[in-house]
């Protein structure tokens, strides 16, 4: 397993793993008429066309502080994917937010995630965050013990609007972005 920075000509591959990885996770966590909607609306290629637009504002200097990082399986064939970047709620600029982590279904509890997840936490250290947090639905029981079993603490609670639907969300932080990078059982 490799783990590397993305780059554009990934975008079809980042699609597929997240909105296959988003539906699978998230069915039973959501009403059913949201995840019915996101399935008929947020396709692969949905997602790919965000991507690019992505790589595209990259190239012309926003997004600079974001890191993109993808496993790979073999070279070029993205199976997971971590999105580091500024929490938008932090005026200091030394938090960051786990905006993505996606992992295809079958390749889940493999350590891919805790992998990609570690070092996001690095590469965003050397961008001069010192910490991290991440929304989470709280139903989704498997990525909340994911991020404890991490070392994420419970930060916060609050609601994310999905599709019309406010839902509660679960955010874990990380106060030291360095523990969490070097993979120390305390971070």
């Amino acid at each position: 397993m490799e783990i590397r920075a993305a780059v554009a000509a990934d975008a079809p591959a980042l699609g597929r793993v997240m909105v296959a990885s988003f539906l699978a996770a998230h069915r039973g966590q959501m009403p059913e008429a949201a995840w019915q909607k996101r399935v008929r609306e947020w396709t692969p290629e949905v997602s790919a066309e965000a991507w690019t637009r992505f790589f595209v504002e990259r190239a012309q200097g926003r997004h600079p502080r974001d890191v993109l990082l993808v496993a790979d399986d073999e070279p070029g064939v993205p199976v997971a994917l971590a999105l580091g970047t500024s929490a938008d709620d932090e005026p200091s600029g030394t938090t960051g937010e786990l905006a993505a982590l996606y992992v295809l279904p079958d390749r889940q509890g493999e350590g891919i995630g805790g992998s990609l997840l570690r070092r996001l936490a690095g590469e965003l250290t050397t961008l001069g965050f010192t910490s991290l947090h991440v929304g989470v639905l709280t139903a989704n029981h498997p990525a909340r013990e994911f991020y404890e079993a991490m070392g994420g603490q419970e930060h916060d609670q609050t609601t994310v609007d999905e599709e019309g639907y406010l839902l509660p969300l679960t955010v874990y932080a990380w106060p030291d972005l360095a523990l969490l990078a070097s993979g120390s059982p305390s971070s």
